[in-house]
């Protein structure tokens, strides 16, 4: 009976993830500007947000939208999760929208916003913005809310 011969495996090696962005020299021989992880999520969380019909960053459980009440930053690191290559970032990013906007025009913008800002104002290259869209939410119901109170 002949051997069985084990399936190759189609899993690709995982590419070399730094903590850490290195900004090109591009002539700059004073040293070597490195950028955090949180200077990075801190662009991209105002970026993101700044979009009209975006309404916040989101985690994607109940524990999430309770430690974001109670005001803790643990949230906005699972809404996010951002990749730092040798030579570009990649960042995935969940977000709430406001109910009655186009979803993949928001989402695009909210794309270009943050791709645009990273890349503005760390000089690094932006390989892919991924958007997943979690919930929508009826603004007015909020707003009539607090003015009830």
């Amino acid at each position: 009976m002949p051997a069985k011969s084990k399936p190759k495996s189609t899993v690709q090696p995982k590419a070399t993830e730094y903590s850490e962005a290195v900004v090109p020299q591009n002539g700059n021989s004073k040293g070597m500007i490195r950028i955090s992880r949180d200077a990075i999520a801190c662009i991209v969380r105002r970026a993101a947000c700044s979009v009209d019909g975006v309404t916040r960053l989101t985690g994607s459980s109940l524990v999430d939208n309770i430690a974001e009440f109670v005001g803790s930053r643990k949230v906005l690191d699972r809404a996010m999760q951002i990749q730092i290559g040798e030579q570009d970032i990649s960042i995935d990013l969940s977000i709430n929208i406001r109910y009655g906007v186009s979803l993949p025009e928001t989402a695009a913008a909210v794309q270009r916003a943050v791709a645009g800002q990273l890349e503005e104002m760390t000089g690094l290259k932006v390989a892919q913005v991924n958007v997943v869209i979690r919930e929508m939410e009826d603004v007015s119901d909020e707003e009539e809310e607090d003015s009830e109170e």
